[in-house]
């Protein structure tokens, strides 16, 4: 074969210059991507700690000493797409924030709170990531970070780009603020950074206001990053967001115009960070989630003596505001007049073996050295520079050669039968679970070398499985964690050196934090004095993210217990509503346990006067001549006086006040009364005139 690589010596300085025109970087037709960081919290009060994550962004971990940090789901407060980072990254609605309050509320340093996040790899340079701190207004937050080695980033290093208001009334698309926060217009509140203390500072009158935030975005790469969090008045708490936007490097392998699948294809940042992935079956790679950063380097791994560029420098992906997506092609060829031939090795079950190596050699040119290759991630060998339309044998281990043939001159490389290899090959296999359960089909895991090379990619299978069938060997398996912030070992060793190896890769899901909650008892009374049962009792925070209002409804006795209150936080609890409310009154609840309990006092219910009864004007009696008077009974007296008093049923008499209760009705015998009078008058008045007429009579 040595002749052929004679013939072509001196063509290889050309065809490589086109290699690398062939292979240089184009644009592809794919936006880039905009991403805000997902949190997860663990951990207690003034001891917590925590990972934020975002695609393409280093695995990142943080502690805080806050006595109080939550992650809130960011529906109901975000980075609308009009605010300046939202404009580069898009809107954050539905992405986790950090919601933390200092170590104590007291505006002093010793009272701040220390957030500390760490990289695990330098973060990307070239502004391609921000961090934003919102609801800076009653206290402010200083910043530090440490550079790539171990430096103090300065304050334009830290790259602060604007304070801003992220209420949807100056910025639409974001959320609705309160109307009229800490006296203060809303919407208008923005914060002031002063670069040389590096410190964010609310209004100068430390109103607690809503919206006021202000957005970084570092020049260089950073080891870690703290934020010192400290209170200048009430009980504020601030949020933290983190941003980048990521696009993609994507491309094919070829030899000879045919796919070459397995192949490992690596991207490094100028930093020193190296990302891999395998070419599928069609030759095809994709890095789909890429710091938007300058100067990348993509390499693959070239076909034994074939022409052309395994390396290709200086990728950039932020040429453009906002990032672009490339296209870096790597079309390997045979030297004129020679061919190529692309193969595979499995296990005894079919399975592709990966690291195997495979010797080619040409029987009929015993003084041609013989071409020796590795297997790749899909058991695939390459080779080029090879005789065509020749017989050629090839050896995989222990096991007899087998004999392929190639095809002709300048033409892709014809198709070859699997080569079984079972005494060459050893299995590694394993399970990837969550808490004991299977994962989803599709996670991907890969296997490396001593060397910490990838010699092998896979994903796992409905069962959560995973297989690789590899030469033996010390090896690692290795993926990433099934869900942010779980714990596992994301590699394990492998050694199947001594025959074949499980290597399982557990993981648990992040514990959540103790969610810490404080009670507020209490006494509802009237201005009375007296207890109120049943009136509904009402503590609403005082800070539009200290969470939801919190309702209790008093007992017989009038007592209450909110429970379920953010501990140190500012409520106004009130009790009853519209006209029977009381006066409300403003606590701030403990860091744990029970408030002191809280006096409500509500208006007494209205008492309506009753009407009185009119008193009974007794009927006058008409003035008749002197006569007899015939014997009438006793009328009872309205207002006293002689007569007989009606006596009670229960026994008792008197003789002046109101007439005692006999238990029946007395208006009939009071009509029966005032007839007789009626009758016994008008029988006085005829007796009257019957008597002046009989005188009268007698007189004639």
């Amino acid at each position: 074969m040595r002749r052929w690589r004679m013939m072509t010596a001196g063509l290889t300085g050309i065809v490589l210059g086109a290699g690398l025109a062939l292979g240089g970087a184009t644009s592809a037709s794919a936006e880039p991507n905009g991403h805000w960081g997902t949190f997860t919290l663990s951990g207690a009060s003034k001891a917590y700690t925590g990972t934020m994550t975002l695609p393409g962004f280093p695995e990142t971990t943080f502690t805080s000493n806050s006595r109080q940090s939550t992650v809130i789901s960011g529906a109901s407060t975000w980075q609308g797409p009009s605010t300046a980072p939202g404009a580069v990254y898009g809107s954050s609605r539905g992405s986790t924030y950090m919601n933390q309050r200092p170590n104590t509320d007291s505006p002093t340093a010793a009272g701040s709170s220390t957030t500390t996040y760490t990289f695990a790899t330098p973060t990307p340079g070239a502004s391609s990531w921000s961090f934003v701190l919102g609801d800076v207004d009653a206290d402010q937050a200083t910043i530090s970070a440490t550079t790539q080695g171990g430096g103090t980033a300065t304050a334009a290093q830290l790259g602060f780009q604007s304070g801003y208001n992220s209420c949807s009334s100056v910025s639409p698309g974001g959320w609705s603020c309160p109307s009229d926060p800490g006296g203060v217009t809303a919407g208008q509140d923005v914060p002031t950074w002063d670069p040389a203390t590096r410190t964010l500072t609310g209004n100068a009158a430390a109103n607690d206001t809503a919206g006021a935030t202000a957005w970084f975005t570092p020049t260089v790469p950073l080891d870690s990053l703290t934020i010192t969090y400290q209170q200048r008045s009430g009980f504020p708490v601030y949020q933290t967001w983190f941003a980048n936007r990521t696009a993609a490097i994507s491309g094919v392998a070829t030899l000879d115009g045919a796919a070459i699948p397995g192949a490992t294809v690596t991207v490094t940042a100028l930093r020193g960070t190296s990302y891999t992935t395998t070419t599928d079956a069609e030759g095809r790679y994709v890095f789909p989630q890429l710091p938007v950063i300058n100067g990348y380097r993509v390499d693959v791994t070239a076909p034994s003596g074939a022409t052309g560029t395994a390396s290709v420098p200086d990728v950039s992906l932020n040429t453009t505001p906002g990032g672009v997506d490339r296209t870096v092609d790597f079309p390997f060829t045979s030297p004129p007049a020679t061919t190529s031939v692309i193969g595979t090795v499995t296990d005894g079950e079919g399975h592709p073996a990966a690291n195997v190596p495979v010797v080619i050699t040409d029987p009929a040119a015993p003084d041609e050295p013989p071409v020796e290759v590795v297997t790749n991630s899909d058991g695939v060998y390459t080779g080029s520079d090879l005789p065509a339309s020749t017989d050629l044998s090839v050896t995989v281990g222990d096991e007899a050669p087998t004999t392929i043939t190639t095809g002709a001159a300048d033409t892709q490389p014809v198709p070859q039968a699997p080569i079984a290899a079972p005494s060459a090959v050893n299995t590694i296999t394993g399970t990837v679970t969550i808490d004991g359960t299977s994962v989803p089909a599709g996670v991907v895991v890969e296997l490396l070398d001593a060397d910490g090379v990838l010699v092998g990619s896979t994903e796992t299978d409905a069962a959560g499985s995973y297989l690789f069938a590899a030469a033996p060997g010390a090896y690692s398996v290795r993926t990433t964690t099934p869900v942010p912030g779980a714990t596992g070992p994301t590699t394990v060793p492998a050694d199947s050196t001594a025959g074949d190896v499980t290597a399982d890769l557990p993981f648990a899901t992040p514990q959540a934090p103790a969610e810490v909650v404080v009670d507020q008892p209490g006494t509802v009374t009237d201005t009375n004095g007296d207890p109120v049962a049943g009136v509904t009792v009402v503590a609403t925070p005082t800070e539009p993210d200290s969470g939801a209002a919190v309702t209790a409804t008093t007992g017989r006795d009038g007592t209450f217990d909110l429970t379920g209150l953010e501990p140190t936080t500012s409520y106004e609890v009130v009790a009853g509503a519209g006209d029977t409310a009381g006066e409300p009154q403003t606590v701030v609840t403990p860091e744990t346990g029970s408030a002191a309990p809280l006096a409500l006092v509500v208006p007494a219910a209205a008492v309506p006067t009753p009407t009185p009864t009119p008193t009974p004007t007794p009927t006058p009696v008409p003035t008749a001549s002197p006569s007899p008077t015939p014997t009438v009974a006793p009328v009872p007296s309205a207002g006293g006086g002689a007569g007989s008093t009606p006596v009670s049923s229960t026994g008792g008499s008197g003789s002046n006040g109101p007439l005692a209760y006999t238990g029946a009705d007395i208006t009939p015998a009071a009509i029966a009364a005032g007839v007789l009078v009626l009758l016994g008058a008008g029988l006085l008045t005829f007796r009257a005139v019957r008597n002046r007429r009989r005188t009268q009579h007698l007189q004639d």
